[in-house]
């Protein structure tokens, strides 16, 4: 029976099952290196992606700012109506105030009756500015009708007392019966005209339609003013709105406002967009019954490059090691195949030592027929030749990718399997 070594033991529990064949047969001719696939990001640095939160924050910000786009719009038309509406009202105002003074006017009489000839007076309006009955009028415009005398001393029957007062003290008869103001006329022809006969006292029916007509002039004004802006407001709402309209109906793209933050993630003219960084995501992940035991100690990987074909992310996984303990990788499944270049693989075994398996150099090793299932505990290199970035399951990859090429890369793997390794120029070496 022959005897495995147990550097060799630990290293099949590690690597893929095919290995045995290049382990323990005359390696495989080395294969033509594959050409270096192209880039599909932005050359230069990661890019901060935002999260789910972050975008159904824009999403719920643009949604936003649209319906308030339109509550604006709606109510500038709705202030311009109103406008309109308070325009008309002032315009009604004018005119009635217009047709008042009017009026008024066409009732005036066409010319001032003369004091020599006295019309018969009109009655008045108001039965407080009637004339005192029995009372005669002086004849003479603005002044009050004389009161009547106060009746005689019965013991002075021919008034002479009265007469005596008079002559002695002529200044208390004056004071008793003051001469009315013209202002104070109860003329009915001064009331009906609003003044005196001579047309020297303002008249307050036209000066109310006056006021009136300032008032509604004022008010058109400022209702015309009003509606002229909100009507400007409105219709530039409506240009930006169809300019966007048309711009989207001829195929050109929109103009970026420059009121709205970039998307960080955007195409360049080359519609390639730049990678999103890697950020910490501590996950529960899933439990993983693996083919086969995972060692409790991962193998190691060296090489100037690694391409991935047909690969699948899967998530982190839980694996549960010999030892009871569990611990989390990153699970991927190839399907087109795996290339490694200048293959070097380490696996630490008892006292200190590191089993090594590696490629001649310059070789591509080659994991081919069916499809492979990888355990990653981290990976990390230049991603396509120029990204560097580092996976983990605390930091897992942004984007599923169904073509991975790294250069220079290390890989920490907990257990491959499936596929048929083939190494060009094995050797192996033990080294403390």
């Amino acid at each position: 029976m022959t005897r495995v070594p147990v550097g060799k033991v630990v290293a099949l529990a590690a690597m893929p099952t095919a290995v045995l064949m290049g382990m323990g047969l005359t390696p495989q001719l080395a294969q033509a290196k594959p050409g270096v696939p192209e880039n599909p990001f932005q050359d230069g640095p990661c890019v901060t992606a935002p999260d789910e939160q972050s975008k159904d924050a824009e999403k719920d910000a643009a949604e936003k700012a649209a319906a308030d786009k339109a509550a604006a719009e709606k109510a500038a038309a709705d202030k311009a109506k109103k406008e309109a509406e308070r325009k008309k009202q002032a315009e009604d105002a004018r005119k009635r105030a217009e047709d008042a003074k009017k009026k008024e006017e066409a009732d005036k009489p066409t010319s001032p009756p003369s004091a020599e000839t006295p019309d018969k007076p009109d009655e008045p309006e108001s039965g407080a500015d009637k004339p005192e009955s029995g009372a005669d009028r002086t004849g003479e415009a603005g002044t009050k009708a004389p009161e009547p005398s106060k009746p005689t001393n019965p013991l002075d029957p021919l008034g002479v007392g009265d007469a005596l007062k008079d002559l002695l003290t002529p200044g208390e008869r004056e004071k008793e019966s003051p001469a009315p103001k013209p202002s104070e006329s109860k003329d009915p022809e001064d009331i009906k005209g609003g003044g005196s006969r001579d047309g020297k006292a303002t008249e307050p029916v036209e000066g109310a339609a006056d006021k009136a007509k300032d008032t509604a002039d004022d008010i058109r004004d400022k209702a015309e003013d009003e509606a002229d802006k909100a009507k400007d407001e409105a219709d530039k709402a409506k240009d930006k709105i169809d300019d966007k309209a048309e711009d989207k109906a001829d195929g050109g793209q929109e103009e970026p406002d420059p009121e709205e933050s970039e998307d960080p993630m955007a195409p360049d003219e080359n519609g390639k967009k730049p990678f999103p960084c890697v950020v910490e995501k501590k996950v529960d992940g899933d439990d993983e019954q693996s083919p086969a035991p995972i060692p409790n100690q991962p193998w190691h990987l060296e090489a100037s490059s690694l391409l991935l074909k047909g690969a699948d992310y899967k998530g982190v996984v839980n694996l549960k090691m010999p030892n009871g303990q569990t611990k989390q990788a990153l699970k991927y499944i190839i399907s087109g195949g795996t290339d490694i270049g200048d293959l070097h693989q380490i696996v630490d075994g008892p006292g200190g030592k590191k089993y090594h398996v590696q490629a001649a150099k310059g070789s591509t090793s080659t994991i081919r027929k069916g499809d492979t299932t990888m355990y990653t505990e981290r990976i990390s290199g230049n991603l396509f030749g120029l990204i560097p970035v580092t996976f983990d399951p605390e930091h897992p990859p942004p984007l599923n990718l169904p073509l991975i090429y790294f250069t220079n890369v290390k890989v920490q793997q907990a257990g491959q399997f499936g596929g048929e390794l083939t190494i060009p120029g094995l050797h192996q070496s033990i080294t403390d």
